[in-house]
């Protein structure tokens, strides 16, 4: 077990994968900590043992059980194999977690260890949801220590955009997080961490700048940029936030987080762009310049 530090948040962390693991984590890495934020382990079994507890719901597929030592559940077993392909324990706080995954699973094309890249990602999130903090999935960029997210449905574009933005500046541009950065309040100031789930690529920076603006990415005929209404804003950022559908406090947690951004006034904006150099000017001009 190794301890990283991401977003601020201490995290003792085993993997299962860990050639995988050592190499996504190296740059969040210090010395081991005894009482860190949250604790974080993943176990591989050939099969994985059927979870025992008080059954506290189902949805569709999915139990969530209440275990002993203020443990709960999180699993899917199959009703024509008897398969059960991972177990997700966990504290309600979040601050110890255990996955277990069956060794060689593959669903929709994903791999034992993305499964494992995509639930202590989920697990992260949730833990640092209930702090006070969010990951948005947006990609994020920094600019003379002027931070900005885009966020967008999936292929929209934002990470397209980000490179546009790193061809025109070059080095003064940081791409902090190229899909799920952090976002926390440091005595009520808004800033973005970089964080080891950057989806498919190594675009992400150990680092932490301060939140200037989000902005929503839609595609367009022409560039435009635009304050959003209050309920575009809420809308949209609801949908890019952490929500899972068994933890309803988590959603009360986000909803609380969406007050603050208002609160706060940081700026949302609606970008409909093309792909062009252009579009980049218009963010700029508004934004920073």
């Amino acid at each position: 077990m190794k301890t990283i530090c991401v977003a601020d948040l201490k995290i003792n962390i085993k993997s299962g994968d860990t050639e995988f693991f050592n190499r996504r984590l190296k740059d969040y890495a210090i010395p081991f900590v005894e009482k860190p934020d949250m604790v974080m382990e993943t176990y591989l079994y050939d099969e994985i043992p059927e979870p025992q507890g008080e059954l506290v719901q189902t949805i569709k597929a999915t139990k969530i059980l209440q275990c002993e030592n203020g443990f709960f559940c999180r699993y899917i077993k199959s009703s024509k194999t008897g398969v059960i392909p991972f177990a997700i324990y966990f504290t309600k706080d979040y601050s110890n977690v255990k996955i277990c995954l069956k060794k060689g699973y593959t669903f929709q094309n994903l791999s034992t260890t993305d499964w494992e890249y995509l639930y202590t990602g989920f697990m992260f999130a949730n833990r640092l949801t209930v702090l006070g903090g969010t990951v948005l999935h947006s990609s994020s960029i920094s600019y003379k220590d002027n931070g900005i997210v885009f966020s967008a449905d999936p292929g929209t574009g934002k990470s397209t955009h980000v490179s546009l933005w790193k061809k025109k500046f070059g080095d003064d541009l940081l791409i902090v997080n190229d899909d799920k950065p952090a976002i926390r309040f440091v005595n009520g100031k808004p800033y973005i961490y970089g964080t080891p789930w950057s989806g498919k690529t190594d675009l992400n920076l150990n680092i932490k700048k301060p939140l200037k603006a989000i902005v929503f990415i839609e595609r367009g005929e022409t560039n435009s940029i635009e304050s959003m209404t209050i309920t575009d804003s809420v809308l949209n950022l609801s949908r890019q936030l952490p929500n899972p559908f068994y933890d309803k406090e988590i959603g009360i947690k986000t909803v609380d987080f969406i007050k603050e951004i208002y609160e706060r006034k940081i700026p949302v904006y609606r970008l409909k762009c093309t792909i062009s150099e252009e579009a980049v000017e218009v963010v700029y001009n508004e934004i920073i310049k």
